[in-house]
């Protein structure tokens, strides 16, 4: 083992460069979205959704236009449920790998095999056949013209909008399960606050059935736990079954497999009483001795993979931090400050879209030697220009 491992600096680099964050890339949309395992798609419109973000901080040159067409006209990566049954995009070529190896994790009390099966009803699965049927030669409807060019107008907003049972179709059922199952796909999202899906027939852009498709469920799941240690480049079976949504207890005989086969390496050291493994591929890159520029500045989002688990975030960056995601009045969205290899604090920002005006309402930097850092303030310049922001509003008073 090199003993250079054993600097926080170095194990940071490491992460950092293997979440992309190290320096930008200039790799495709999808290859970066592989290499990070998805980006979870999050609908908050206090700035540029998370999936956005995540890539302005990683892909250069990045415009949020880009992911649009990989996902909605390309189809280099699609949306799909995965992590935790949360929406993700995903690389096409890797679509089925993710949801097979994703149908069985619970959360919410049920997997998405358990509940396909529940409504796998005689009614149900005749209504899929006369969707399928009614909008075959359809290019992709909303929710709204879907029911529209079905006659069941009436029925939907009753059932939607009322939550009246009396209206709970089959039909309706058979649309939810054709989306998790992957027969409707996303091919496009209608401006707005919430950014309204237009559906299609998986089979209008070429997708195969991946029901069908002859992958073994523990296969991919193995396949899929190995991408997520990579894209880490250290963590333990706790940090992955945080961010997944699989059972650490299920996690660890693969972890040790995969160390039998030396593709990780546990580290010979604990940190904070746990033991921690480093991906191979991230070995191999040590001996680059990485280094990170220390001027450069990410604002990252608080949806973003790297600090969802605030466990692992604080062992390695000594950094944490806490927002009210449901809040409706005065809710903060803090991004948190990353400055070379080092989190020094957050801002706290929101984007007037009707006037387009970008505002600092917070920041709070814990770090002394970076309370008055200029590339912190370009970071932020860059960031409204991101949105399209013709003026930036600074309602902050710096605070630590």
């Amino acid at each position: 083992m090199n003993h250079a491992i054993s600097d926080i600096n170095a194990l940071r680099n490491i992460i950092l460069d293997s979440q992309h964050l190290r320096t930008k890339s200039t790799d495709s949309i999808a290859r970066i979205v592989s290499d990070i395992c998805g980006l979870q798609y999050d609908p908050n419109p206090t700035i540029h959704l998370n999936q956005y973000m995540m890539l302005w901080n990683r892909k250069k040159d990045f415009v949020a236009e880009q992911l649009d067409i990989a996902a909605y006209q390309t189809f280099q990566v699609t949306e799909t449920w995965t992590f935790k049954r949360n929406l993700y995009f995903v690389p096409r070529t890797e679509y089925a790998l993710y949801r097979h190896a994703a149908k069985s994790i619970v959360r919410w009390g049920e997997s998405d095999e358990i509940w396909l099966n529940r409504w796998a009803t005689p009614e149900v699965l005749t209504e899929e056949k006369v969707l399928k049927e009614q909008l075959s030669n359809c290019e992709g409807l909303t929710l709204t013209q879907i029911w529209e060019r079905l006659n069941l107008s009436h029925e939907w907003h009753k059932f939607r909008r009322e939550h009246d049972p009396d209206f709970d179709l089959p039909i309706f059922r058979a649309f939810y399960r054709m989306c998790r199952r992957g027969d409707f796909l996303t091919c496009g999202r209608n401006p707005g606050t919430f950014q309204e899906p237009v559906y299609i027939l998986k089979e209008k852009i070429g997708f195969p059935d991946w029901m069908n498709e002859p992958i073994d469920e523990t296969q991919a799941i193995q396949y899929v736990v190995e991408k997520m240690i990579a894209s880490f480049g250290v963590t333990d079976p706790i940090h992955i079954s945080h961010i997944s949504g699989y059972k650490t207890a299920d996690l660890e005989p693969i972890f040790h497999e995969l160390e039998a086969e030396e593709r990780i390496v546990q580290l010979p050291y604990k940190i904070a009483r746990r033991q921690y493994y480093i991906h191979t591929s991230a070995l191999h890159r040590m001996q680059k001795n990485l280094a990170v520029p220390s001027g450069e500045v990410r604002l990252i989002s608080p949806m973003d993979t790297i600090v969802r688990d605030k466990v692992w975030l604080e062992t390695f960056f000594d950094y944490s931090f806490t927002f009210e995601y449901f809040k409706k009045k005065g809710m903060k969205w803090p991004l948190s400050i990353l400055v070379g290899n080092q989190f020094v604090g957050y801002v706290d920002c929101k984007m007037n879209w009707r006037n387009d005006e970008f505002v600092i309402k917070e920041r709070n930097i814990f770090h002394p030697d970076y309370r008055n850092c200029h590339a912190i303030d370009h970071a932020i310049e860059s960031l409204a220009e991101f949105h399209g922001a013709k003026s930036l509003k600074d309602q902050s008073q710096l605070s630590g």
